[in-house]
């Protein structure tokens, strides 16, 4: 992990201000921490590569509606490592600006992530009114508390910060909606005895190539907890799966087991070693 101790922890985050993520950036590293917002995922990971910002926040994965495809491009392409997660619950509110009917509404503005978490209570709720994908749900309030006939999907914050009222909380479909946070950093977390690592691997379109593959970190002994594909694009018909495994990378079974993979060729990138987040899960209202 970075030195903390030697330079000031500056903190970019996938923005604008009143996000989830922003919420995730305060519950990590607290108030007192100098934060910057970026308009989009990749520039997050810009600016920790060049040493613009100590550390950067970014949504890794969504109960609901699966991986960001965004972020995990990056940890794949880019030179950023997981140094730590943490989870929160989302919680999405509609919103309006005061006096506002919601009946005379012309048109539904959020995030597109927003939009189909909500999916079945809009459909229930609102069917005849347009949905429209913003920039965030930040940015779906902000336009909201400016035009008298848009409603918004943002979180609690959000309408505080831009004087909307709330008209309903919580409309997420799915009851248990979280969202998956994660730090990076240029490095990692040193070993808390309570890790996870993340790492790439690749398998030939071919039978046998995932199963022999797996049987790396099987025969090592490490346990993996999740595995994701994604399509090679400099290798036709060869996927990449990225994979969680409990254990730090210097511990070692990971280490042999990643030792292998290296030999074998399979190996891509490791995308961080980081202590799992086992407290309790953040809630606030959302994205």
């Amino acid at each position: 992990m970075a030195n903390d101790a030697l330079a000031p922890l500056t903190v970019g985050y996938f923005g604008p201000a009143t996000t989830n993520t922003h919420a995730a950036a305060l519950a990590m590293f607290g108030p007192a921490t100098s934060y910057q917002a970026f308009v989009t995922i990749a520039q997050v990971f810009e600016a920790v590569g060049s040493g613009a910002v100590t550390h950067g926040v970014v949504p890794l994965e969504n109960s609901t509606e699966g991986i960001v495809r965004e972020t995990l491009d990056c940890l794949i392409t880019e030179r950023p490592l997981i140094e730590r997660e943490h989870e929160i619950e989302i919680r999405h509110c509609l919103m309006a600006r005061p006096g506002l009917d919601p009946a005379r509404a012309t048109a539904i503005l959020s995030h597109p992530q927003a939009l189909a978490q909500c999916r079945l209570w809009l459909d229930r709720h609102y069917p005849d009114v347009p949905r429209i994908s913003a920039t965030s749900t930040a940015a779906a309030a902000r336009d909201a508390s400016r035009d008298g006939e848009l409603l918004a999907i943002a979180s609690q914050l959000a309408a505080e910060t831009y004087g909307l009222v709330v008209l309903e909380g919580n409309l997420a479909d799915n009851a248990h909606n979280a969202t998956r946070f994660v730090g990076i950093a240029l490095q990692d977390a040193a070993p808390s005895g309570q890790d996870k690592t993340s790492l790439v691997f690749r398998a030939a379109h071919e039978r046998g190539a995932l199963r022999a593959a797996l049987g790396v970190l099987d025969d090592a002994g490490v346990n993996m907890t999740r595995i994701e594909s994604r399509p090679l694009p400099e290798r036709r018909w060869e996927y990449a799966f990225v994979v969680e495994v409990e254990g730090h990378r210097t511990d070692a079974a990971v280490e042999r087991a990643l030792g292998e993979l290296e030999r074998s060729q399979r190996l891509v990138k490791v995308l961080g070693s980081y202590p799992r987040d086992r407290g309790s899960l953040s809630a606030v209202s959302p994205s």
